[in-house]
């Protein structure tokens, strides 16, 4: 009698055991749904820096590769093209900006030898961000315009509060800041795949 009480006892602890760790896993995915949920809803935030800079902070979505595949298509063709496979991201970041100049400067009188000599307007611009040249010509433009911008990104954990008491990890944010003051950030997001 003994045999068949150990026999069962040792099957129900070892019944107990899977399902605590189903449990678990179940609490981890319901978790990680719950951010996910959170970061969707939530806008990005935008603001200044202490420099004057624009930024922005958007929450972390945590994605399986399966999720990955089936939501994100620019973002996996983008990963195709660079010769990456999926398997071995672990994170993803999108980021858009949107520089507006406005520009000032002079318009000078050029010189051009074709048949015979033609005056044209000339026009050349510059700043640490943004280089421009160019002519007019018959009342039309044709030049170059070259920016220049660099993007910060940080990734951090925010801590849960009770308080004063921080402990732990409320959710995973992207900060990023321009360092063109021309440039504003129309668009972020920050994707973690699951593991």
């Amino acid at each position: 009698m003994s045999k068949y009480l150990i026999s069962a006892i040792a099957v129900l602890v070892l019944a107990v055991g899977l399902l605590s760790w189903q449990l678990d896993k179940v609490k981890t995915e319901k978790n990680r749904l719950s951010s996910n949920q959170e970061a969707l809803l939530s806008d990005i935030e935008f603001y200044k820096t202490e420099a004057g800079n624009n930024a922005a902070s958007v929450q972390k979505l945590e994605l399986s590769k399966s999720e990955l595949k089936k939501y994100c298509d620019e973002l996996t063709s983008t990963v195709k093209d660079l010769n990456i496979k999926i398997g071995r991201i672990q994170a993803a970041s999108t980021t858009v900006t949107q520089s507006d100049y406005k520009i000032v400067t002079v318009v000078k009188d050029s010189v051009v030898y074709r048949d015979k000599p033609v005056i044209l307007r000339a026009i050349n611009f510059k700043d640490p961000w943004i280089d421009m040249a160019g002519v007019i010509d018959s009342g039309m433009f044709s030049g170059q315009i070259s920016t220049r911008d660099t993007l910060v990104q940080v990734i951090h954990r925010v801590p849960k509060k009770f308080w004063f008491i921080k402990w732990g990890t409320k959710a995973i944010r992207q900060e990023i800041a321009t360092k063109n003051p021309h440039s504003n950030i129309v668009y972020t997001e920050y994707i973690e795949l699951k593991k």
